[in-house]
């Protein structure tokens, strides 16, 4: 007895889902990511050109022109904006992915916490848009 079937190729798949090039399980959002940081000091010129001169020798792009102050982290991982204000230091940062926003507060956070030791600084990032760092202060 014939079966048609025997003689009939499987059909091909149905047209299988795109591959999603960053799932959703990777991070909570996906894209640009950003927290800012406000740290009280009277030193915040000390420590953000010691920053930014200690970022030359890795970053992408490091520049310090009081008060203000960029880091540009290789790989377009992310930028940190810095501000020195009479009382306080002010960190942005912007990062391509949640990962790389955790990370670049790591450094730049572990860096004013090291650089600022004798005054006890605490850098506590809040996550969300630019604080005002480049808004000419």
């Amino acid at each position: 007895m014939h079966h048609p079937r025997s003689h009939t190729p499987d059909p091909a798949p149905a047209d299988p889902a795109p591959a999603d090039p960053a799932p959703a399980d990777n991070g909570r959002q996906q894209g640009p990511v950003s927290a800012h940081a406000r740290i009280p000091t009277e030193r915040g010129e000390r420590y953000g050109k010691q920053l930014c001169g200690h970022a030359a020798w890795k970053a992408s792009r490091a520049r310090w022109t009081p008060p203000d102050g960029v880091i540009e982290f290789p790989g377009s991982t992310g930028v940190c904006r810095i501000t020195a204000e009479p009382d306080c230091l002010l960190l942005a940062v912007d990062a391509a992915t949640p990962a790389d926003l955790v990370r670049l507060q790591q450094i730049v956070g572990g860096n004013i916490e090291r650089f600022g030791a004798r005054e006890d600084l605490t850098v506590t990032w809040t996550d969300g848009p630019d604080h005002g760092a480049t808004n000419g202060g």
